[in-house]
């Protein structure tokens, strides 16, 4: 039997589907798969390189019209909406129809994307800090951020963590493709390399990431980086790493978002946990000593 798998959405969804998509292959190696724009991210893997394909690569309808087609929604997975496993996990449920719990993916680096931004390694001798404050779905305005999947840093939170950093001297590499008015372009390294693969190359230069839920935190666990993740409206267990880095505001009380399944459900969590990341003056200190004390821990 001829497969296809289409894999659709963001960047962290793609690479924790690597595993189970590296577990099929294995079984059925005569299978193409089709992603939507990451395909990059996978390229330099020994399983799975020569199947990938961008849904936009010429002859691609040619490929796979003969093959039985699939396309898993692991956020349509009941143990997944139950809170109970990660997104690695639930791919594997719904691609292999398997329990087994899988490591977590790996990004394949060549030398060459590696030695591109070494530079930075020997300009900056000190710690260097990646931080992705917002999410692909938020909206930057000049004194908010807004963000209804109540993933991203406010204002406030954002400028006082760039400011604890830059006063421990460590250097800081912003993640965004967005013109963020109310941050100065001098206190960075960089924002945001041109693709997923300069991405996952920085990310390999720096000691420790400090975000939200998105492709970042999922970069750098693939490449073992220490990290910091704070949490928004989504499910930690779902879409984050609780066992290896430091997360922060896992509130239990939150409701939890049915993203893609359930609209007005969602739109009604959303509204119930509309403040889950806005912080006071308090709490905002909290966060930025707990981040130092674990960068402090871990990057020694």
């Amino acid at each position: 039997m001829k497969y296809t798998i289409i894999i659709d959405g963001g960047l962290g969804r793609v690479i924790t589907a690597i595993p189970a998509l590296e577990k099929f292959v294995i079984k059925n190696p005569d299978t193409n798969i089709i992603v939507y724009g990451w395909a990059g991210i996978i390229m330099g893997n020994k399983f799975l390189s020569d199947k990938i394909f961008d849904n936009n690569t010429k002859g691609i309808y040619c490929k796979i019209k003969d093959t039985k087609i699939l396309k898993p929604e692991p956020y349509f997975n009941s143990d997944y909406l139950n809170g109970k496993i990660s997104l690695i996990q639930a791919w594997n449920q719904e691609i292999n129809g398997s329990n087994e719990l899988l490591d977590v993916p790996k990004i394949h680096l060549k030398n060459e994307e590696i030695r591109k931004f070494s530079s930075f390694r020997q300009t900056y001798h000190r710690k260097i800090i990646a931080f992705q404050p917002f999410g692909s779905t938020a909206n930057i305005q000049e004194k908010a951020v807004l963000d209804n999947t109540l993933r991203s840093l406010d204002v406030n939170t954002t400028k006082s963590i760039v400011s604890a950093i830059k006063k421990q001297g460590y250097g800081l590499w912003l993640i965004t493709d967005k013109n963020i008015p109310f941050l100065e372009g001098s206190d960075f390294i960089q924002a945001w390399p041109v693709n997923d693969r300069e991405m996952a190359a920085m990310m390999y230069q720096c000691d420790y990431f400090i975000g939200i839920d998105s492709s970042g935190q999922h970069i750098a666990r693939a490449l073992n980086k220490p990290g910091t993740v704070i949490m928004g409206g989504t499910n930690t267990i779902n879409t984050t790493y609780p066992d290896y880095f430091n997360i922060l505001n896992d509130r239990p009380d939150k409701v939890y978002m049915p993203y893609r399944v359930a609209e007005f459900d969602w739109w009604l969590s959303e509204t119930i946990n509309n403040d889950i990341m806005t912080f006071d003056d308090k709490k905002i200190k909290q966060i930025c000593s707990d981040i130092l004390k674990h960068i402090k821990k871990t990057c020694k």
